[in-house]
């Protein structure tokens, strides 16, 4: 991977494709499942907080990762793999346990077992990231990233809502387990480092950058992970996530009850819906996504996306009676769904910039587990303000959040200047 971009860029797109497959069904599938099935809004605002609440402790795997490494394999390709195997256990126990419509607490556990094991391996390949990627390749990567989990979440999401509907639980949880197996087995023969190991008995060593840059103690990690964290614009990127973040949980849940309520779709026809618009919309995601962070920097691109994220919801809230058309609904879930991959390739370059290569998986997991723990909080407040049944009200709290989000990412010192892909080098 150090050696060759198509290598890199390839394999992130994958490991993040890895990770949309849990996201598809419990993000997508499993909310609109629940709503087109009678149940009520706090049951499907309680799935999407219970989908990214793994994700919003997986701070803690990461220092684990950081602190220990089995080096002559690479820095995080062993913690990847284990990885990889927690995503086919969480499958597996999730298809044994068959929850149906009216049973929301097995639907609770099966969705933190899988988002769970995606969320650990979520940790292992952001870490590789900050290792592997020089500064020129981060922008066009993230775009590969997020495009490959939008692209696998649309998928994914297509399929578990037609499986959930025609064939049950048990059988559309199965039906993922050998793709996962896949991404493993490439995980396994993948190497990080020119003569690393492919395996615990393979011949190998570990790479001098990788012995440069292990912590072998608790207390560095955590002081540097903390002096970090605590800089200026690392506290203005947390404040202006909390914002982004919220608002957008309050808007995945409210997306499917909108669609089941006033548009008429059932659980098939609305995930293949918005599984396809999804996939379209992530490949232009990644043009577009690379070209802005390009062109404009990541701070401006980032700001630019939640100021359109803003002007969405105040369209949800002026413009009825053009979005509950079919037409309408479509095109509403397609500019939602862009803005949503477009906020992570704006914003990832940025947490790149501001993480210690030296704890590079504590410090860029803690600002993504920050930027999900807002999105369990936000469906938990549509709940909380009435659902859907007070849709003027938890539309205009949302908008209020993204604009809020605009000022907080503007007050930025980083991310202001366009990438260079191609930097001059400084002779001293």
């Amino acid at each position: 991977m150090s050696e060759n971009k198509v290598v890199r860029l390839f394999s992130f797109f994958l490991f993040y494709f890895g990770q949309g497959l849990p996201a598809g069904i419990t993000v997508i599938a499993l909310p609109v499942w629940l709503a087109a099935n009678g149940a009520p809004d706090k049951d499907v605002a309680a799935v999407v907080a219970m989908a990214y609440l793994p994700w919003s402790v997986k701070w803690i795997p990461a220092a684990v990762f950081d602190r220990y490494a089995y080096l002559s394999m690479g820095r995080r390709r062993a913690w990847l793999i284990f990885s990889q195997g927690l995503m086919v256990a969480g499958f597996t126990i999730a298809a044994v346990l068959a929850p149906d419509v009216d049973d929301i607490e097995t639907i609770l556990i099966a969705t933190f077992l899988i988002m769970g094991g995606a969320a650990s391996q979520d940790v292992a390949v952001d870490g590789l990231a900050v290792d592997i990627l020089p500064e020129k390749d981060q922008g066009t990567a993230s775009a590969f990233m997020f495009g490959g989990q939008t692209v696998s979440k649309a998928i994914s999401g297509a399929a578990a809502g037609f499986g959930l509907q025609y064939y049950g639980s048990q059988a559309t949880f199965f039906a993922f387990i050998p793709v996962i197996l896949l991404i493993t087995i490439y995980a396994c023969v993948l190497r990080e480092r020119r003569g690393e190991k492919r395996f615990p008995w393979s011949d190998g060593k570990a790479h001098p950058i990788n012995l440069e840059r292990s912590v072998g103690a608790w207390w560095p990690i955590l002081k540097v992970t903390f002096l970090s964290l605590i800089k200026r614009d690392s506290l203005v990127l947390i404040a202006a996530s909390f914002f982004g973040r919220t608002a957008l949980g309050i808007l995945i849940p409210l997306v499917p009850i909108l669609a089941v309520a006033y548009v008429g779709y059932d659980t098939a026809s609305y995930s293949g819906m918005y599984s396809t618009v999804d996939l379209i919309t992530a490949v232009i995601a990644i043009v577009i996504g690379s070209l802005l962070t390009l062109r404009f920097g990541p701070r401006l691109s980032y700001a630019g996306v939640d100021f359109c994220f803003g002007a969405l919801t105040m369209f949800l809230i002026f413009g009825m009676a053009l979005w509950t058309t079919t037409i309408g609904f479509i095109a509403m879930v397609g500019t939602y769904a862009i803005l949503t991959t477009l906020s992570s390739i704006t914003s990832n370059p940025l947490r790149m910039q501001l993480s210690d290569g030296r704890v590079a998986a504590t410090q860029f997991t803690i600002y993504n587990s920050i930027a999900n723990l807002p999105v369990s909080l936000g469906a938990t407040i549509f709940a909380a303000l009435g659902g859907a049944e007070e849709l003027t009200l938890v539309l205009g709290i949302t908008a209020a959040l993204y604009f809020a989000g605009v000022v907080s990412v503007l007050l930025l010192r980083i991310g202001h200047r366009p990438i260079d892909p191609d930097p001059v080098p400084i002779v001293d």
